[in-house]
């Protein structure tokens, strides 16, 4: 007998999971950090090393002179900034007087209204209890009271004797408080640089071996996530350092010319601490400003500190980085602020820093594996939901406004063809759709069908040609007011191209349609369909003006977008003597342009131009 697999019986097994796996990342810190340090690290140092194998160094050459080159790097930093906090932990108490005198400066005077009203009050309260009801002990002045209970009793308390013992220094105990605080971190970094070396020297056995754990059966998805992963936080960390570096420099050459002792320290913390999203430049700027207000003794220095670091990241925001970064990290702005916040619960400070890179090897998780999709719907930069659901979604609680500033946005970002494939098309099958599992009844079909037609009609507020104007191209709703709907899309797109067309009206009857094709005068015809519905309608259609314009050209506007169900279709419009099948008005409008440039048979006299 199966046991229940359905996803409300599975979903406490995957909470299970997820509070193991954040048990495990919380517990198993000393062990998880230096290897993620060392992975983010390869990704980091894995194009250097290729550049470096071209130039015929071999793979171990290269991975050691990467290696050392990059920790030589680290450690003279650090060295530098050790000397840097030294030297001004040695220069902070000559700044005591002028930061004192900073801070009495900002406190209130002691005549000022505040400190007036508040005495006023006091003698108020003094003179409200100043006599007090007989019969009630009027309380003592705390101050005035003086234990005395010693004296009382009459028993003198005898001195406790203090010795003092002087204790014994050993090596142990030297060890423990001075040494062992130091070899924890060096022991970190040597665990660091050994997986650095390892990890490169045989990345593309790990990257096997990894392959075959957990991509067997999906080797292409894994590999194309692997490769994903790999140059999205290569690209980040690369752009990233870039641009962190180009901010540091510029902060500790404007402070060393300001004034502000150590800014090569100030410099190099700003670099650091930019590594930390949102909050990591707040945190640079503000020990600077603090140290500025100790320098001297007027405002200036404090004022141009915080200038400086206003103006410089202005500057990296919104030029270093767009040009830098090329392309984003895929990551919405809450995954990166609450990532921020979850790994530094995991792990700290260091969480802080390695946030966005994790973040973003699980975004690509979640791009590539569809059991962990939730996490790219999470933490993507995508939007949650399609353009088209948003659209339908805003016609459903009759924001027409709204629903009109969700179409206007997508064509001013992308262009009128696209909205209306990407956007309207989506919303008009959502509406059917549903019309069709009975879950929207026919009169609120009918008011968003209304509202469609106000939004078109704000897109385009040129009216349609008179019926007695003899058009180039005339598009024929196959069934159903969808149908016609489109066909208003596509007319609009053919008069922006130059091609003057008409849309009919879905409530003739196909021999009412086939009659008016014949006096349109059009020789280019286009039949919009909305599957499943209007696809037999359509088929009908197609036949009856063929045979009625042997010569005209006869194109189906199939607005699908399963294509394995397009090329079934079209075989039998193929048979209904149908010239050519597009599944989006973009595609179809290209089309319907060549043909109406094309030199054909002249248009037929219609009757009423005839009277005319």
């Amino acid at each position: 007998m199966n046991g229940d697999t359905s996803p409300a019986s599975l979903r406490p097994i995957s909470w299970l999971a997820g509070a193991a796996v954040i048990a495990v990342l919380y517990f198993g810190k000393e062990f998880f950090l230096p290897l993620i340090l060392a992975i983010l690290i390869s990704f980091l140092l894995a194009p250097l090393i290729r550049r470096l194998e071209k130039w015929h160094l071999g793979r171990i050459g290269s991975v050691l002179v990467a290696t050392i080159l990059t920790f030589s790097v680290i450690g003279g930093i650090a060295y530098i900034v050790a000397g840097q906090l030294i030297d001004l932990a040695n220069q902070l108490p000559n700044y005591k007087d002028t930061i004192a005198a900073k801070v009495a400066a900002l406190r209130p005077r002691k005549d000022n209204a505040l400190d007036k009203a508040t005495q006023t009050l006091k003698e108020i309260t003094k003179e409200v209890i100043k006599e007090t009801p007989q019969g009630v002990v009027a309380p003592a002045d705390p101050e005035t009271v003086v234990d005395k209970a010693p004296e009382q009793a009459g028993n003198p308390v005898a001195p406790v004797p203090v010795q003092v013992v002087k204790r014994a220094d050993s090596a142990i105990e030297f060890l423990r408080g001075y040494a062992a605080p130091l070899l924890k971190p060096l022991g970190n970094a040597a665990v660091v640089i050994v997986f650095v070396v390892f990890m490169l020297i045989g990345r593309e056995d790990l990257r096997d071996r990894l392959i075959h754990l957990v991509g067997r059966g999906r080797l292409h998805l894994t590999t194309q996530a692997l490769d994903d992963a790999g140059s999205r936080v290569s690209r980040y960390l690369l752009a990233q350092l870039i641009v962190n570096v180009t901010y540091g420099i510029p902060i500790g050459v404007g402070l060393y010319f300001i004034g502000i002792p150590n800014a090569v320290l100030w410099g190099l913390l700003a670099t650091i601490l930019r590594f930390v999203p949102y909050i990591g430049p707040w945190l640079a700027a503000a020990f600077p400003i603090f140290l500025s207000l100790a320098v001297g003794t007027t405002w200036r220095a404090p004022l141009e500190t915080l200038a400086l670091f206003v103006v410089v990241e202005l500057i990296s925001n919104n030029a270093v980085e767009p040009w830098l970064y090329g392309a984003s990290t895929g990551l919405s702005p809450m995954a990166v602020i609450v990532s921020a916040v979850f790994w530094t619960w995991i792990w700290g400070g260091i969480g802080l820093i390695l946030a966005t890179p994790l973040t973003v090897c699980l975004a690509v998780l979640g791009k590539h594996l569809p059991s962990f999709a939730w996490l790219d719907v999470l933490l993507g930069d995508k939007p949650p939901i399609a353009t088209g659901d948003r659209l339908y979604q805003r016609l459903l609680a009759n924001d027409e406004e709204e629903a009109v500033t969700i179409v206007e946005e997508y064509v001013a970002d992308h262009s009128l063809p696209a909205a209306y494939d990407d956007v309207v098309l989506p919303a008009l099958r959502q509406t059917e759709s549903d019309c069709r599992a009975e879950i929207l009844d026919e009169t609120r079909r009918r008011q968003i069908y209304n509202m469609l037609r106000r939004i078109l009609s704000e897109l385009d507020p040129t009216p349609p040609p008179p019926d007695n104007v003899a058009v180039t191209v005339l598009a024929l709703p196959a069934n159903s007011e969808a149908d016609e709907i489109a066909g208003v899309m596509l007319a609009h797109l053919l008069e922006t191209r130059g091609v003057l067309a008409r849309i009919a009206s879905s409530k003739a009857l196909t021999s009412e349609m086939a009659e008016q094709a014949v006096s349109s005068g059009a020789r280019v015809f286009c039949i919009s369909a909305l599957p499943p519905a209007s696809v037999m309608p359509a088929t009908y259609l197609a036949r009856r003006i063929r045979e009625r314009l042997p010569d005209a050209r006869i194109i189906i506007g199939l607005w699908e977008t399963e294509e394995s169900q397009v090329e079934r279709r079209f075989q039998r419009f193929k048979r209904a003597h149908a010239d050519e099948i597009f599944t989006t008005l973009e595609r179809t409008t290209a089309e319907l342009v060549v043909l109406a440039g094309l030199k054909m048979e002249a248009p037929v006299e219609t009757p009423a131009s005839a009277a005319a």
